[in-house]
C-alpha cells in the first residue's frame, strides 16, 4: 500500500504519520513538502518516511510526489494565514492538492474536512468554510477517485499549545475557552492518526462518507477538575467567557476561534462515539490523557509563570 501525507510535520498529518509508522503492515509512507532539508523532514526521513518535495503551486510537482499512491491523507492548515481564499486556491494545499490527486489516478483520499458553519448556525469562519468549500470540490471528483471526510472534535493536545491553561496566580491558572459548561466532543490526537490507520486498512465501508469522530463529551469544568485532581499542587479554574466577549478578542482570528468554539456546541453538530469506537475500538478518555501527559503539561504551565 502506498500513502502519501499531506501536512505530515503538522499535529494531525504528524498523528497519521506516526500510527502508519507503527503498522506492521508492508506500507511505504511519502510526505510531501516544500521544505525537505527542515529539521521536521529529517527527523521524517530517519524514520522510514520518503520525502517527496512539491510546490503546491506546481502541479506537476505534485503529481510527481502523488505518483503511484493509492491513498492520501489531505489536512490544511489554515490557522498559518487565517487567508480563506489562500487555503482553498493557492499555497496551502486545498484544490491543487485534489486536482493532483485526481492527474495521478488516486483511489482514495482521506480529507481533515468541516461543516459549513454558514447552513448549520449562521456564522462566518474562515476555517470551517475554506475545509467545507475544499469537501465540496472533492465531491465533484468523486465520480473517478473515492473520499472520506473525517470532523474532528476538540483535541486534548491544544492545552498544550494554542488553548494552555493561562497563568493566573502562584499555582493558579485559567481555561480561557467560550464554553459555558456545555459537553463538547472531544479526543486525542494519537487517536485520529489511529482511526485513519484503520480507514486505510479497510476503506470500503467509509469510502465516501462524512465521519465526525470524537472519544467522550465533556464540560470545560471537568477538563479543570481532572487537572486539579491530577497535577499536584496546581488549582485550574472556568472563568466565564461567553462567545460574543470571545469575538471581540483583539488577537488575529479571535472571531474565527470564537466561531469554532460556537460550532463545537452547536446542537446540530454532535460527533459519533460509538462509530469513532466502531473503528478504533480504544480511544484514551480526558483523565487518561491528563495522566499520560502530566510532565508536559507541567513543562507548559512554567513557561506561562
Amino acid at each position: 500500500m502506498n500513502i502519501v501525507v499531506f501536512g505530515a510535520t503538522g499535529m494531525v498529518g504528524g498523528s497519521v504519520i506516526k500510527a502508519l509508522l507503527k503498522s506492521s503492515q508492508k506500507i511505504k509512507v511519502k510526505a510531501v513538502t516544500r521544505t525537505p532539508t527542515s529539521d521536521a523532514s529529517r527527523q521524517l526521513a530517519e524514520d522510514g518516511v520518503i520525502i517527496a518535495t512539491a510546490d503546491l503551486n506546481d502541479p506537476r510537482s505534485l503529481e510527481r510526489a502523488l505518483s503511484g499512491a493509492s491513498c492520501v491523507f489531505l489536512s490544511t492548515h489554515y490557522w498559518e494565514h487565517f487567508n480563506k481564499d489562500k487555503e482553498i486556491h493557492q499555497a496551502s494545499l486545498g484544490m491543487n492538492a485534489v486536482d493532483a490527486c485526481v492527474q495521478a489516478g488516486v483511489n482514495h483520499i482521506i480529507f481533515h474536512g468541516g461543516e459549513n458553519p454558514k447552513r448549520m448556525m449562521d456564522k462566518e469562519c474562515g476555517y470551517l468554510e475554506s475545509k467545507s468549500a475544499i469537501e465540496e470540490y472533492i465531491m465533484e471528483k468523486c465520480y473517478t477517485m473515492n473520499y472520506t471526510f473525517l470532523r474532528l472534535p476538540f483535541l486534548y493536545e491544544n492545552l498544550l499549545s494554542v488553548f494552555k491553561p493561562h497563568f493566573i496566580r502562584p499555582d493558579t491558572y485559567a481555561l480561557a475557552l467560550p464554553l459555558e459548561d456545555i459537553p463538547i466532543d472531544c479526543m486525542s490526537i494519537a487517536d485520529i492518526g489511529k482511526v485513519v490507520y484503520v480507514i486505510m486498512g479497510r476503506p470500503k465501508q467509509y469510502l465516501n462518507k462524512t465521519i465526525n469522530l470524537s472519544a467522550e463529551k465533556i464540560t470545560i469544568h471537568h477538563m479543570a477538575e481532572v487537572l486539579t485532581k491530577q497535577i499536584e499542587d496546581k488549582r485550574f479554574i472556568c472563568p466565564k467567557i461567553r462567545i460574543k466577549d470571545y469575538e471581540q478578542f483583539h488577537f488575529k482570528g479571535a472571531s474565527d476561534m470564537a466561531a469554532l468554539f460556537e460550532y463545537y456546541q452547536c446542537p446540530k453538530q454532535s460527533g459519533d462515539i460509538k462509530l469513532t469506537r466502531n473503528i478504533y475500538g480504544h480511544p484514551v478518555s480526558f483523565e487518561k490523557w491528563v495522566h499520560e501527559n502530566e510532565e508536559q503539561l507541567t513543562e507548559v504551565l512554567k513557561s506561562e509563570e
